[in-house]
């Protein structure tokens, strides 16, 4: 085979595996938005810009490897290699991609709760000793000693 045909058919498999990364870029945002509650206006947002962001990067590819020039078999692969993608690790990626995302929320809200704990505590020690507890009533049993030396 001629060096050309080896160029075509790098370019090829170099396409297809472009394709591919575009897809799972694609997922990773998805699995982010699965962990993270978004609008529908941030979700359009992101959608745009990842949107942009693909076609300058293959516009870029197109430009670095073939000298500029589209050729059908390119959009072929960029197109195969998102849908074999999808069919083969789609799922399964945003499903892994998630958990390991929700790994550090779960671990930042245990953190935010551990050291809130001591707030939280020192809430319910002043509403049990102080609103309804022994600090209460002294407090009313001075006010009242108080009232009766005002008295006299």
């Amino acid at each position: 085979m001629s060096t050309f045909i080896h160029h075509e058919l790098f370019l090829l498999l170099r396409t297809i595996a472009v394709g591919a990364v575009l897809l799972l870029c694609y997922d990773l945002l998805a699995a982010f938005r699965n962990v993270f509650a978004h609008s529908d206006k941030a979700v359009g947002t992101e959608d745009i810009l990842y949107w942009l962001c693909c076609a300058f990067f293959v516009f870029s590819e197109i430009y670095r490897s073939n000298e500029g020039i589209l050729r059908f078999f390119m959009v072929l692969g960029f197109l195969s290699g998102a849908y074999i993608c999808n069919r083969v690790l789609g799922d399964i990626f945003v499903k892994c991609c998630t958990k390991f995302m929700e790994i550090p929320v779960i671990i930042i809200k245990f953190l935010i709760k551990w050291l809130l704990f001591p707030v939280r505590r020192g809430k319910i020690f002043w509403y049990k000793h102080v609103v309804k507890g022994r600090l209460a009533n002294w407090v009313i049993l001075r006010r009242n000693e108080k009232r009766k030396e005002t008295e006299k």
